[in-house]
């Protein structure tokens, strides 16, 4: 039979922690892994999403605003309240014109 590995639940902050562990330089990754016993492979998978997430957070707001997606959706928004408003004008006039008709025959 085969022998199961003991798995931990460790918060983001403690991932981190290892990482950093890693990154200070002060001794090696492999040393670090040992220390933390977290294989080197979920060590370089922590260190990239830690990484791509830093990278991210510190963008800054204009260059996050570049996503031609964001700036589509923002269009369209913008759009559909202003033909909300149209319609509303229009549906006024209506009403009015009605009661108008009515008041005249």
């Amino acid at each position: 039979m085969s022998e199961r590995k003991d798995r931990r639940l460790r918060t983001p902050g403690q991932k981190a922690e290892i990482v950093l562990a890693g990154l200070r330089g002060d001794r090696s990754v492999r040393d670090a892994c040992r220390e933390h016993e977290v294989s080197e492979t979920l060590y370089y998978g922590w260190r990239d999403k830690l990484l791509e997430g830093g990278t991210e957070a510190l963008r800054s707001s204009r260059e996050r605003g570049r996503d031609p997606r964001e700036q589509e959706l923002k269009d369209s928004k913008k759009r559909i309240a202003q033909l909300e408003r149209s319609l509303g004008k229009k549906t006024y006039e209506l009403e009015v014109a009605g009661e108008l008709l009515r008041d005249w025959t």
